[in-house]
């Protein structure tokens, strides 16, 4: 391994001043990696940075500790009216604080732009889910720290820069010291965009340095925490342009944005000041939105103003219709996925990843978006409408009846069983109980019931050909046979691909599961 003949030094960009002093990447460290997957050649750099970032933080209520900067999106809509401090933070790449940058070896393969990743709350080198910035990369497998949805990135030829930043607070891990003059080692990067924009700056050198060219098109995704940082940089004004007075990121896919937060509203004098004018309209970039519809925990915050709810998911809806609302309806799609937690089986290979979890595969539809954003932000090819089980997101007709409602996924539309949280409701993982007609319907951690069959009481499972009946699936007298599911599952994946939601290599993987499903004894 070496570092290519790239000069670290060479990639930090100028400090800029924010409170009196100097702020940004300080120091710079990089370790260069060829190999080779699935017959494709790549180049990995691991760079770890020390430097500085600030923001504004509170002491106490909701939300402290957090390091922001989109201040007036953050504490007024948590309800936090206690006092805000600037401050600046110090990230040590020790610590982990690092960016991972793939691409492809052979340059020709290059597709010339870069997708960014933003991680959610709770990484933290202290708890051990950050590491010493060399040490991300196994030597022997250089790519599995690299998730399902990074994998396809980078097979689809694009520069793969994945950030990581210390996103829990209260963990004594960050030095921060406030204007007052006190220091604290409890704030996180949590809600930071600025860090992520500084090593953005960073990569974007080292992309040049290695390819000749710096990207053409920068897009950012972010789940949860991370989708929260995507929303306040395309919602506050200025917060997308780097210290060039150019954009930072071209597009956004946001993915399950934390509580459903932040909304597009930016309170001030009793108005609400966001998106006002064709300038603010036109600076807004076009956001690809993905809902997890059983991901819908309590956003238990009884401050916070209205339009906010306790539901994340209603919060998510509600995000998409004042967009829509406000006119930027045309650079937004906000599309829901039925049957899917916070996590969408990014992590595991397709199944049973662990007892008790077991995830629908969210990352074929994700492909997908990574391509519809490309498409719409690179030649303005518009994605196909938004869609959710709600109106008017779900486009009713004038009966009230969705023309786009939530994506089903092929075992959802033609389902085996029920999926549900797990362990309990507004947890983040996804399980799976069979239609199998044995014992009773399931009880989460909390003992609430899995209503399998939806008819109000705790009572026994289905088979398959029961569940079928009820859901219109089977006409009378017909018997559930392999060929029928295989049948009904390819219509779900061909309506998929039709709508652009799946790909051919998507339909085909998904018909070869159906073949070799377990029916739960209902054949």
């Amino acid at each position: 391994m070496s570092n290519g003949g790239i000069l670290a030094a060479d990639l930090l960009p100028p400090l800029r001043q924010a409170g009196g002093q100097s702020v940004g990447p300080q120091s710079c460290a990089v370790i260069d990696t060829v190999f080779e997957h699935e017959g494709q050649a790549y180049r990995r750099f691991d760079v770890g940075l020390d430097g500085t970032v600030d923001g504004m933080v509170t002491r106490e209520g909701p939300y402290a500790f957090y390091l922001t900067n989109v201040p007036d999106l953050m504490f007024p809509q948590s309800g936090n009216t206690t006092q805000r401090f600037h401050a600046i933070a110090r990230y040590e790449r020790e610590k982990g604080a690092a960016f991972n940058l793939v691409l492809p070896a052979d340059l020709a393969a290059w597709n010339g732009k870069a997708f960014v990743t933003a991680h959610g709350r709770g990484q933290s080198f202290t708890r051990g889910q950050l590491k010493p910035w060399d040490q991300y990369c196994n030597p022997a497998d250089p790519i599995a720290d690299l998730n399902r949805y990074d994998r396809a990135v980078i097979a689809k030829g694009y520069a793969l820069v994945k950030t990581r930043r210390t996103s829990h607070e209260r963990l004594g891990e960050v030095h921060c010291r406030l204007e007052d003059g006190s220091e604290t080692d409890a704030v996180a990067f949590n809600d930071c965009s600025a860090y992520i924009t500084d090593f953005v700056a960073v990569a974007r050198r080292l992309i040049e340095a290695a390819a000749g060219r710096p990207p053409a098109r920068t897009y950012l995704y972010g789940h949860s925490a991370g989708g929260r940082i995507a929303r306040g940089l395309n919602y506050m004004p200025g917060a997308n342009t780097g210290a060039d007075g150019q954009r930072v990121f071209d597009g956004f896919l946001v993915d399950d944005s934390a509580s459903g937060t932040w909304l597009p509203i930016l309170m001030r004098d009793g108005t609400d000041q966001l998106f006002t004018s064709d300038t603010a309209r036109h600076a807004f970039v076009p956001q690809l939105e993905v809902g997890h519809q059983l991901y819908n925990s309590v956003w238990n915050y009884p401050d916070r103003p209205a339009p906010l709810t306790d539901s994340a998911l209603e919060n998510r809806r509600r995000n998409a219709t004042i967009l829509g609302e406000k006119g930027l309806g045309s650079k937004l799609r906000y599309y829901e996925v039925r049957g899917v937690s916070h996590r969408g089986g990014e992590a595991f290979a397709y199944g049973g990843q662990r007892p008790a979890i077991m995830n629908l595969d969210l990352p074929l539809l994700m492909e997908r978006f990574v391509d519809l954003l490309d498409a719409w932000a690179d030649r303005g090819v518009e994605p196909p409408p938004s869609r959710a089980d709600c109106a008017p997101l779900g486009n009713p007709d004038a009966d009230g009846v969705l023309q786009s409602p939530a994506i089903a996924l092929p075992e959802y539309a033609a389902p085996l069983g029920v999926f549900y949280p797990t362990p309990k409701d507004g947890a983040y993982d996804t399980a799976f109980a069979p239609f199998d007609g044995a014992g009773l319907e399931p009880r989460d951690d909390a003992g609430v019931f899995v209503d399998m069959n939806r008819n109000g009481v705790w009572d026994r499972r289905e088979t398959v050909p029961q569940a079928w009946r009820r859901l219109g699936l089977l006409r009378p007298g017909e018997a559930f046979t392999r060929d029928l599911y295989v049948a009904h599952i390819s219509q779900a994946a061909e309506q998929l691909k039709a709508e652009g939601f799946f790909s051919d290599a998507s339909v085909s993987l998904t018909l070869e599961r159906a073949r070799t499903a377990d029916l739960h004894g209902a054949v």
